[in-house]
């Protein structure tokens, strides 16, 4: 019989060798670029309707300085480095004037600011990830209430949230034989029901913590290839998750007679959407999941001590076995 250590070698091995072990790598890096790509988009629409917001002060103050209002417009745009928490989008849109940009107001980013604001960086993220739907409208009033109206709030919130809605709604043609399933459990912010007035005395709801899963599915095809073809915030890994999951994937495309095999963990909600979305595919249960579920009988404090018939003590090896066969 194999040591603890011995299996848990043997479950790093087929962990690190099998493409399993690349759906958590490919999920936060596809969730990554969803969050780059939102932070962008939300961040060029916040600087356009900035400005947009000044032309008419702009061209006011044109006037009175005896200058013509058509002289003060728009001119094209210039690209900047800037840097986020989700990464370094390289060449961000700059809207820009056709003369006085040097002395406009900046509020959102100055000029040659390099780094987003800490608070609207991790709002866009969240937003785009589908995890804080509505942090993001009340992150953007607090930040720039006095900036951007409230049309133009709702205009960045559409922004944020469109690379990512793209993604899940691109069409699947071609159908993976295998699908590769998994939830990823996060912690984000949520409503209590409950409100506080802030130090403006505005009126705020209150937000706690609470667990919330990313149902993940990778396809795996026959040459090799793999990708993460849809994921989605769910509150329990349970059937009607599940079910809403596959559901997506069939309105995009996906021939349920086509997928041979869904790999999974012990998830119990899986195999009645299984049943109902895929009924010709059949369940693996995946085996670094299993071999790693083993090495919870397989911890000395947990073995038996006594014999549970007879009370007399058990011998270390004969303890093992029993609780291999438990298992």
């Amino acid at each position: 019989m194999p040591t603890i250590a011995e299996l848990k070698h043997q479950a790093d091995r087929i962990w690190f060798a099998g493409v399993h072990s690349d759906l958590a790598d490919a999920l936060r890096e596809q969730l990554r670029q969803h969050a780059l790509a939102g932070v962008r988009a939300a961040l060029e629409a916040a600087l356009d309707e900035e400005l947009a917001s000044y032309l008419p002060t702009l061209r006011a103050a044109a006037c009175a300085a005896g200058r013509s209002p058509s002289t003060v417009r728009r001119s094209g745009s210039y690209h900047r480095q800037l840097l986020t928490s989700s990464g370094v989008i390289p060449d961000r849109r700059i809207p820009k004037l056709r003369a006085g940009n040097a002395e406009r107001p900046w509020q959102i980013l100055t000029r040659y600011q390099l780094t987003m604001p800490v608070v609207l960086d991790q709002a866009l993220y969240l937003y785009t990830l589908g995890l804080s739907i509505r942090d993001l409208p009340e992150a953007l009033y607090v930040l720039f209430g006095r900036v951007l109206s409230r049309d133009a709030r709702s205009t960045v919130t559409l922004a944020a949230q469109s690379p990512m809605m793209v993604w899940r709604e691109r069409p699947i043609t071609d159908t993976p034989p295998i699908l590769i399933v998994d939830g990823v459990w996060v912690q984000v912010l949520a409503p209590t029901g409950q409100t506080f007035l802030d130090r403006s005395g505005h009126e705020r709801k209150d937000m706690r913590g609470v667990e919330q899963v990313i149902l993940t599915v990778m396809g795996v095809w026959e040459d090799g290839r793999h990708e993460i073809l849809h994921c989605q915030a769910a509150p329990e890994e349970d059937t009607q998750s599940w079910t809403a999951l596959l559901a997506a994937l069939k309105r995009r495309g996906l021939d349920p007679h086509s997928v041979r095999m869904v790999v999974s963990d012990g998830s119990s909600g899986l195999p009645a959407a299984l049943e109902k979305e895929l009924p010709t595919a059949q369940q693996h249960r995946c085996t670094v999941h299993k071999i790693r579920g083993l090495e919870r009988y397989f911890c000395s404090r947990d073995l038996l001590a006594t014999d549970p018939d007879t009370q007399a003590p058990l011998p270390f090896e004969q303890a093992r076995r029993t609780a291999f066969r438990a298992a």
